[in-house]
């Protein structure tokens, strides 16, 4: 069953009209509402009702779910498509493509590989904030030794603080949870030799989630391409709900996979 409904855009003084099956999930919807807007789906964000809300259901949700009726009236807006730091409260993030497959970005070795897979996922697939990320970690530590104490950090925080600044220290769960913190966003590590996955910043009310992979001495980011082992990182999406179990599944899959590509290529 398919319903019309009037989506008012920032692109058009009247309404236009969108038709939606209701037997999709939120995902195609969301595709659909975005052609008809003009505004890319990182940028959306669609209110509903009245007065309006804004609604960000999962990507797997079934639209009938929503509860729209025919004629209903949306309204696109469109918002930041960059995490903030400190802020993810209202960022909106969008939907996860049924369509889309997960890729691994390869990150340098030169023991700033966690800060390098951090930038790419938190800065906009930055390739060259690794530093930045790695002087937020330590400024985060100076700035809160109540939170970040010698207990956490196994000495004092001022000497651990001097201790991260040199480049050529390793990253590892402690700077995962600064930086989870810093950006209110859950960090997921998925290890590739056994699949299990480390979990930073759950339980906060976090709305965004990232994902990185490690091997046990090196740290890679993945992230969702429309296209299958594309190598166009400007189409790479990043940013997931933390409400999209179906994403967590997909990248679980997509890890043990690589995995055991690893582990035929060592057996070779």
């Amino acid at each position: 069953m398919s319903i019309t409904v009037r989506i008012r855009t920032p692109k058009s003084s009247a309404p236009v009209q969108a038709e939606l099956s209701l037997s999709e999930r939120w995902s195609e919807a969301a595709v659909v509402l975005s052609e008809k807007s003009g505004v890319a789906l990182d940028r959306m964000h669609v209110l509903a009702g009245f007065p309006p809300k804004r609604i960000e259901p999962a990507a797997s949700t079934p639209l009938a779910e929503l509860k729209l009726r025919a004629n209903d009236m949306l309204i696109i807006q469109e918002g930041e498509a960059t995490v903030q730091l400190g802020n993810t409260g209202e960022k909106y993030v969008r939907p996860a493509s049924e369509r889309a497959h997960f890729t691994r970005r390869r990150c340098p070795a030169d023991n700033s590989c966690l800060f390098h897979a951090c930038a790419y996922v938190l800065h906009d697939k930055s390739r060259g904030d690794g530093a930045l990320i790695r002087q937020e970690c330590v400024r985060a530590i100076r700035e809160h030794p109540e939170m970040f104490n010698r207990n956490t950090l196994g000495m004092d925080p001022v000497d651990y603080a001097a201790w991260l600044s040199q480049k050529d220290t390793w990253g590892g769960a402690i700077e995962l949870e600064v930086l989870s913190f810093l950006y209110k966003t859950e960090i997921f590590a998925l290890d590739l030799q056994s699949s299990t996955v480390q979990k930073f910043g759950t339980g906060m009310g976090y709305t965004v989630r990232v994902f990185l992979v490690y091997t046990g001495n090196h740290y890679d980011c993945i992230a969702m391409n429309p296209t299958y082992n594309s190598t166009s990182e400007r189409e790479d999406q990043t940013l997931f709900s933390s409400r999209d179990d179906n994403v967590l599944q997909r990248a679980t899959r997509f890890v043990a996979d690589e995995g055991e590509k690893m582990r035929k290529g060592n057996s070779m």
